[in-house]
């Protein structure tokens, strides 16, 4: 088992938002990755029993959390998105790989001397 040691304490969160359609969360009628892939995953016997074994549950557990009759308990969280082949990082993270790719995209310009990236 590795274990992942940060560099710098998480963020603190102050508040928890008021989340609607328009704050780029998947609207209701729309399934999150982890659905997709949980689902993905119970089409397979041999990946859900891995799955199983790689959480500690029995299968039928598997089919409780994909069916919505029981959650996933906060502590086992990390080991479903590992076992998955999920991440999950801050929105601030996302947004410096955004900007990491608009300038990856224009990078001639600053190898050319001619200033930061995507300046037109």
């Amino acid at each position: 088992m590795t274990t992942t040691v940060f560099a710098q304490p998480l963020r603190r969160i102050d508040s928890i938002r008021n989340v609607s359609e328009s704050d780029g969360m998947p609207p209701n009628d729309r399934k999150s990755v982890i659905e997709l892939t949980l689902e993905a995953v119970c089409e397979s016997k041999r990946l859900k029993d891995d799955l199983a074994a790689a959480m500690g549950w029995s299968v039928s557990m598997i089919d409780k959390v994909k069916g919505g009759t029981t959650g996933v308990p906060i502590d086992k969280i990390a080991r479903l998105h590992t076992a998955l082949h999920l991440v999950t990082f801050t929105e601030e993270y996302a947004d410096y790989l955004a900007r990491g790719n608009v300038i990856g995209s224009n990078c001639h310009c600053a190898r050319m001397n001619m200033g930061e990236c995507g300046r037109g």
